[in-house]
């Protein structure tokens, strides 16, 4: 790459991530806003600047999602933005003040803070640069950008190609947002964000419970546990404003125990809403953050507000797969509500996928609330939170104390952890209550007494700085091939031909169909389809509610498909799927699909992890005879 490539691919990371600051103080303006409205009290500087931010955000994927639904989102995403900014910049005398007067981070207090809060800045400066590198995360290819992609080219309809867009929640609008400004990098920056605010939310539970060296030290230890650095930067996913709402929420759910303010337990409700609204597996952390308002308040007022916070915030995409398909949380319900309408295949490859089929005893879900449950089958980053809660969670009964804080996050944190390795068995998916977990233990590992104990200091200690080390390294190592694409040392076509699965196929593709992009669906079975330009239906039947082997059996079925579908190509890569090889090639025999671009790609076999190649033939098939005439009617009524 040339000097001024190098320099401009540089210049737009900078101008990206600083773009995405300002979103984040036109969300805490806007937030301040609606709570200065709701008579809601800054009583805490830091908390209440992330308390706004949380709601400003919240505000602003409620209406990226209702300009999606109005079909409006390209043209409205710019007037939402700049009346947020309007609304911001009126509040930004009163963030001024905020910002003034909160302490963590004011440049005060010991050495040890100053030290850990400027390495937490550089790591979150390595973190932000690495995050600006193209998509290359399996499950963002696979649906998570991939889905939002469709959303902007088709509409706001159900896409029944894609089994996994269901599960596209509250976060993925943010995504929705950003490739509707027309910039994939923003999007990411908007992931890289909810990390960051995640981290010092957690942070900010700790400094109840400990000086401020603590809580620098708990959002330090948060952005360097492997599955969130992970996540925070190649991963492309949201998951990580689950674990900021939850932080929130948390915290309003005590001082609503505190208090009695009802407006503290109806804020609760709001964040745990978006949690809720975020994943399935967040209606867990929702509902045990209400057990625990209901069981410390007694108060059914409370809960009402609760309630009715957490209905409005998160009910959306409930009500959305509800409305498409009659089950809210599809496809999990089919089988009980629509038996007819199941493709058994795909139901069979989503459970176990998602880890829902598998078999749970006891100690495999007692391993979930420590992060301890490993899948040695399948280890990689996306699965390792670190052996700190495991080993640091005896400590706590130096800490804990009968406050309502404490017994909210022992609660939420313990529950929804559980209850996630019952239904899921993923522990990835516990990642939402992991900061809870860190300011827990990390409060014990602070409060263990000084004298006659000094032998377990300096094993916790020397455990802390040996995993934030390792850490560190790996960090470094994981992302250095993201950190060269990202300011401009690697090219875009460089990085994504030597770290992103079916980056070749996908190419190809645009390749030989660009300009006829509009004239009809591709049919492609590989699983990364983020990036085609042409409108996509994906035919692998283990993750397309469309595609039913059970019910497509013939060429005359798939016929009848490819016309009511628009499907005008098909994309073999070499072979197709074993459940429906039989019908595509007969009507290869019957000159019902014709090549029209054959080329050799280069591709992972099996998972990238390994490093091993392979070539991989490609070829692009045209519907022709009576569906390409069917197909001719189709596009001119279109």
């Amino acid at each position: 790459m040339n000097a001024a490539a190098l320099a401009g691919t540089a210049a737009e990371t900078v101008m990206t991530l600083a773009g995405v600051g300002v979103f984040a103080l036109m969300a805490a303006g806007v937030g301040n806003r609606a709570l200065r409205w709701a008579g809601f009290p800054a009583e805490k500087p830091a908390e209440h600047l992330l308390f706004a931010a949380g709601l400003g955000v919240v505000i602003f994927e409620l209406d990226c999602l209702l300009l999606a639904v109005c079909a409006g989102l390209q043209k409205g995403i710019w007037i939402l933005l700049a009346a947020g900014g309007l609304i911001a910049w009126q509040e930004f005398p009163q963030l001024k003040k905020l910002f003034a007067a909160t302490r963590l981070g004011s440049g005060r207090g010991a050495w040890q803070a100053k030290l850990l809060r400027w390495a937490f800045l550089a790591v979150l400066v390595v973190e932000g640069l690495a995050a600006m590198a193209p998509v290359t995360g399996s499950d963002a290819l696979h649906y998570h950008f991939a889905a939002p992609q469709w959303v902007l080219l088709s509409g706001f309809h159900p896409n029944f190609f894609s089994t996994d867009s269901f599960l596209i929640g509250q976060g993925h609008l943010l995504i929705l947002a950003g490739l509707a400004l027309g910039s994939e990098k923003f999007a990411l920056g908007l992931l890289y964000l909810g990390g960051v605010l995640a981290a010092l939310a957690g942070a900010c539970v700790a400094r109840r419970w400990m000086p401020e060296a603590g809580a620098w030290l708990v959002a330090l230890t948060f952005v360097l546990t492997p599955v969130v650095f992970w996540q925070m930067s190649t991963a492309a996913t949201p998951d990580l404003w689950m674990a900021f709402f939850a932080a929130l929420m948390v915290l309003q759910v005590s001082r609503a125990v505190e208090t009695r303010d009802l407006k503290h337990a109806a804020f609760a409700g709001v964040f745990a809403g978006t949690v809720a609204g975020s994943k399935y597996t967040g209606c867990a952390i929702a509902a045990s953050a209400g057990l625990a308002l209901v069981l410390q308040s007694r108060s059914w007022k409370a809960a009402m507000a609760f309630g009715a916070g957490a209905v409005n915030a998160g009910v959306w995409p409930y009500f959305r797969n509800w409305l498409w398909t009659g089950d809210p949380v599809f496809p999990l319900l089919m089988k009980k509500l629509q038996p007819e309408n199941v493709n058994a295949q795909a139901m069979a490859a989503f459970l176990a996928e998602t880890g829902a089929s598998a078999h749970r005893n006891i100690l495999g879900v007692a391993r979930y609330p420590v992060f301890a449950a490993i899948d040695v089958s399948n280890v990689g980053f996306w699965q390792f939170l670190g052996p700190m809660c495991l080993c640091f969670a005896p400590l706590i009964v130096f800490a804990v104390r009968r406050t309502p804080l404490w017994r909210t996050v022992l609660l939420v944190w313990v529950l929804s952890a559980a209850a996630i390795g019952i239904t899921s068995g993923m522990l990835r998916f516990t990642l939402p209550v992991y900061p809870l977990a860190l300011a827990a233990v990390i409060a014990g590992v602070w409060a263990i007494p000084i004298q006659g104990w000094g032998a377990l200091r300096g094993v916790t200690a020397a455990t802390l700085a040996i995993f934030l080390g390792v850490s560190a390294a790996g960090l470094l190592v994981y992302q250095r091939h993201a950190l060269a694409a990202a300011v401009g040392i690697k090219s875009r076509d460089a990085y994504l031909q030597e770290v992103s699965p079916d980056y070749g196929k996908v190419r190809f593709v645009n390749e030989a169909l660009r300009g006829r992009e509009t004239q009809g669906k591709v049919l492609v079975f590989f699983r990364h389809i983020y990036g085609l330009k042409a409108k996509v239906a994906y035919g692998n039947p283990d993750a397309s509610w469309a595609v039913d082997p059970g019910k497509l059996r013939n060429d005359e079925a798939w016929g009848e498909l490819f016309q009511r579908e628009g499907i005008r190509w098909v994309v073999r890569t070499p072979q197709y799927p074993a459940a429906i090889r039989g019908p595509f090639e007969q009507m290869e025999a019957d000159g019902e699909l014709v090549p029209i671009a054959t080329a050799e790609v280069e591709d992972f076999a099996g998972n990238r992890l390994r490093g091993v190649r392979e070539k991989v033939s490609v070829v692009i098939l045209e519907v022709r005879a009576m569906a390409a005439l069917k197909l001719e009617t189709f596009w001119r009524e279109r």
